[in-house]
């Protein structure tokens, strides 16, 4: 089974036989038969698509340098290290319960279930929030604190309760993360952060009646600007199920943008971007790697298997469970 994500090349889209956000996909390839999956993404996702797998199931990845300068913002010892030090000023076990983006590594995403925390995808970020806070008076919110603050304010949380955690430069005193009620990690999504205010303010003085839908992961002052937010997966619906004649400026990864302009003749789609933001690590897989992988299938090798250790896969598949009981309530 061949899965690619919505930011890969047009040319690995085609080649795949699905093409989804990275749990969709994950979910998708654990519910099939099939024996080999290949992961066209980066190398979280098939991480993820590894912890969720049946028994007998391997993931295999074209790109092993495919990484996430988001999930890379954050590493096991540097969030070992944060709750040392949230342990200067109050009980971590006993007062805050960790959150992670699925944008993560899976020895975070194990952090997060030893912990007793959850994970979170875009959509369901404010879901696995709200369960959160019913289970801890404090919330650890990793990675993209851009994702965390937006889904904080609509949950009505201000921002005095609100603290950034840098592992670059943490501070002498807690002070700060005693009286916090959300902790968000200083990390961001090198392709999301491209957009700015000032990108909504022209799409709407150069195309009048355009409609602005943004990710999440985009900066606050953007998504307060935005028409509508959302995760790649409601973007897509969003814009094909508009009329006929809609005009939509959207802030995600220009492969997503341009492939929705041409699947939609009949709407004006464009990147909100004046210089359109690729993810450099979605554009590595290219054919020549996944025809690679598929032929050392066909010669019995198997290469660039994805594998998690049992001792990182339990607690991080705990994680992800919880989320999924979660948005299944």
């Amino acid at each position: 089974m061949i899965l690619a994500h919505h930011y890969q090349r047009d040319e690995i889209v085609e080649a795949a036989d699905c093409r989804g956000d990275s749990l969709e996909l994950s979910r998708k390839a654990a519910a099939s038969e099939a024996r080999w999956i290949v992961f066209c993404g980066v190398h979280f996702m098939a991480e993820t698509a590894a912890i969720l797998a049946k028994d007998g199931q391997r993931v295999l990845i074209p790109r092993v340098d495919a990484g996430c300068f988001l999930a890379h913002t954050v590493d096991y010892p540097s969030l070992v290290e944060l709750w040392r030090r949230l342990g200067e000023v109050m009980d971590p076990d006993a007062e805050v319960l960790p959150v992670a983006y699925v944008n993560t590594t899976a020895d975070v995403k194990a952090f997060v279930g030893k912990k007793g925390g959850a994970c979170c995808t875009s959509s369901s970020a404010e879901a696995v929030l709200r369960w959160a806070f019913s289970q801890r008076y404090k919330v650890l919110f990793v990675p993209d604190q851009y994702l965390g603050r937006n889904t904080a304010r609509r949950l009505g949380i201000p921002e005095e309760e609100i603290a950034v955690w840098d592992p670059r430069r943490p501070p002498d005193r807690m002070d700060t993360f005693a009286r916090a009620r959300l902790i968000l990690w200083r990390g961001t999504c090198n392709v999301h952060v491209r957009f700015l205010p000032e990108d909504v303010r022209r799409a709407r003085e150069e195309h009048p009646g355009v409609r602005v839908v943004v990710h999440p992961e985009c900066r606050p002052e953007v998504v307060e600007l935005a028409d509508e937010v959302g995760s790649t997966s409601y973007i897509i619906e969003t814009v094909s199920s508009s009329p006929p004649g809609s005009i939509w400026a959207v802030g995600t990864e220009e492969r997503l943008v341009a492939r929705l302009a041409k699947e939609n003749p009949d709407k004006e789609i464009f990147s909100l971007a004046e210089v359109p933001p690729f993810c450099s690590y979605m554009s590595l897989t290219r054919p020549g790697d996944l025809a690679a992988v598929l032929e050392g299938l066909l010669e019995d090798k198997a290469e660039n298997v994805v594998e998690v250790p049992p001792e990182i896969r339990a607690p991080a598949r705990e994680a992800l469970e919880r989320m999924l009981a979660i948005t299944r309530r």
